[in-house]
């Protein structure tokens, strides 16, 4: 028998954090929060899974501590970008993020800000992830940023349907937390160590 004190109900996760009830479902739905469905049709949500996606469970850096991951997220999708901005509050080393909605704004921030990491999506309007990752791949000033392609496409599927060079990195829909957060603390350690 489940344990009540680590079952928790959708409102429940979602005040915890701090994301409308809507997202949370969403996030149940996609497979993005352990839960599962009564036979009444209600969800519950393994409490562990939302404490992994606590924001207070990210160390905050003292004043002495390395400079922030800067990270861009370029993504249209209101769900996603909540998604991951729970996903970010997890990393083990400090991340600035910055959320746009199409390639052309971020391009905008790219020249504004430098980011150390861009994570886009490949469908977006105006101007898609594509476009935003062959304008990367062409500008020498670009060339030292971590580039992250996260789409509903397969990766096979992403490199087919577009010219992404082999040094993109592309994780599928539904995004699996724990390798992105590898990936993102992996960066953030050579930041932290000047690398």
């Amino acid at each position: 028998m489940t344990d009540p004190s680590g079952v928790l109900t959708t409102q429940q996760a979602a005040r915890l954090l701090g994301l409308s009830t809507t997202t949370v479902q969403k996030m149940v739905a996609n497979g993005e929060l352990d839960a599962w469905v009564t036979s009444g049709g209600h969800r519950r949500i393994f409490r562990s899974a939302v404490e992994k996606m606590m924001p207070n469970r990210t160390p905050t850096p003292d004043a002495g501590s390395a400079r922030a991951l800067r990270v861009l997220l370029a993504e249209d999708d209101p769900l996603q970008v909540a998604y991951f901005q729970a996903l970010v509050r997890r990393c083990s080393h400090p991340v600035t993020l910055t959320v746009v909605g199409d390639g052309s704004q971020a391009l905008i921030q790219i020249e504004r800000q430098r980011p150390d990491v861009v994570v886009t999506d490949l469908m977006m309007q105006p101007f898609d992830g594509y476009h935003l990752v062959k304008t990367l791949a062409t500008e020498t000033a670009y060339q030292s940023i971590a580039v992250l392609v996260v789409s509903a496409k397969s990766p096979v599927e992403a490199r087919q349907d577009g010219e992404l060079p082999s040094w993109v990195t592309v994780y599928q829909k539904p995004l699996q937390a724990e390798r992105m957060l590898g990936h993102l603390d992996a960066l953030g350690g050579r930041i932290a160590r000047g690398v």
